[in-house]
């Protein structure tokens, strides 16, 4: 049977499959860019004759990620009782690392910003419990040994594959009106894009991870606890808190929970120091929504 005449013969689902799957082994599947400023930031922090100047005048080209380091430079991690006065005393406090990831974070955004009423809402959600997650994640590094402007990135990077998958699901009208279709798809092939597109974007195999695993449960690759192991927990109590993933395990039952030491249980079968940490974690989100 020649192949369009195949292709008709299927679901707008499993058409929508074959595309993605097809593209996916052809390496074809069109992936999207990380925004410019964060690649450019990259470049200049990895470069060994390094000026601060001139990195400050490259984030000073966009006044809303300006803003938005000064503004992490005073939160509770990093602020030290003496407000910083100007981008450069910001970068020195927060150091170039992080930095290099807070710009990442802060830039993400942009690729979910898309007008199309079609896919509107669910770039929408996926970005909002993104950054749930990510705020979450941040809060919870401290406690753990983790970096948390790195948690905060790993948490905003780890659904950045459903953007294929739901540019594809433009030319399927009926799919679109089917959250529950939606829904499935997202959760059978995210994981897999999102590494997909993080290795395209040099990104090191500890984000990566963070991807491949994203509601990976069960995951149990080594005895100590990693980042995705980190964003894992974050993720399951970003569910527990929206009550919109169905049955989730318990979540003792995790082996990354085991794994990261955290014993204090809530009342929601959350962790207690995250409720603690309500104001903190309102403000984060704040600052990326």
């Amino acid at each position: 049977m020649p192949v369009d005449a195949l292709a008709s013969t299927l679901t707008p689902k499993a058409q929508l499959l074959k595309i993605v799957t097809d593209s996916l082994r052809a390496g074809t599947l069109e992936l999207p860019s990380l925004p410019d400023i964060a690649i450019d930031v990259r470049v200049a922090i990895n470069q060994d004759d390094l000026n601060i100047d001139d990195l400050v005048r490259l984030i000073q080209q966009d006044p809303g990620l300006s803003a938005y380091l000064l503004k992490i430079s005073h939160s509770v991690h990093y602020s030290r009782g003496n407000p910083v006065r100007n981008l450069t005393a910001a970068i020195r406090r927060l150091g170039l690392n992080a930095a290099r990831d807070l710009t990442a974070s802060y830039a993400l955004k942009t690729l979910f910003l898309i007008h199309d009423p079609r896919v509107k809402q669910s770039m929408h959600d996926i970005w909002r419990r993104s950054v749930y997650t990510a705020s979450l994640a941040h809060v919870m590094a401290r406690h753990c040994g983790f970096d948390p402007d790195r948690a905060l990135l790993g948490g905003l990077i780890q659904d950045i594959g459903a953007l294929p998958l739901l540019a594809n699901l433009k030319a399927f009208p009926s799919l679109c009106s089917d959250p529950a279709t939606i829904q499935q798809l997202l959760k059978d092939f995210t994981g897999k894009i999102s590494g997909l597109i993080l290795h395209n974007w040099h990104f090191d195999e500890e984000l990566v991870l963070v991807g491949l695993n994203r509601e990976n449960w069960m995951r149990d690759k080594a005895p100590q606890a990693d980042l995705a192991d980190l964003i894992l927990v974050a993720r399951y109590h970003t569910y527990l808190d929206e009550r919109s993933h169905g049955k989730l395990p318990q979540l003792s039952r995790l082996p990354a929970f085991s794994k990261l030491r955290l014993q204090e249980i809530g009342p929601e079968q959350g962790l207690a120091f995250l409720s603690e940490a309500k104001q903190e974690i309102s403000e984060l989100r704040n600052s990326l929504l």
